[in-house]
């Protein structure tokens, strides 16, 4: 299952999930590399929280923590 991480940490939340291939996307479509995750938020994930992971990598879709998420983003 896809624990709910909205809203933390990029580096935290790829941590927890310890084992799973993760990656980063920019969530505003600026298609920015994530060089530091630990500088980055997540706003929203695929599959979204507490839904089943079926395919990977999951991708976490992240704003650096000075930017506000987009409207709309989620799971």
């Amino acid at each position: 299952m896809m624990p709910d991480v909205t809203g933390g940490d990029a580096l935290r939340a790829q941590e927890q999930m310890d084992g799973t291939q993760v990656r980063f996307e920019d969530a505003t479509g600026k298609n920015r590399e994530v060089v530091d995750p630990q500088a980055w938020r997540i706003c929203g994930s695929r599959p979204g929280a507490d839904q089943q992971i079926t395919s990977y990598p999951v991708v976490l879709l992240v704003v650096p923590d000075a930017e506000a998420c987009p409207d709309g983003v989620s799971g």
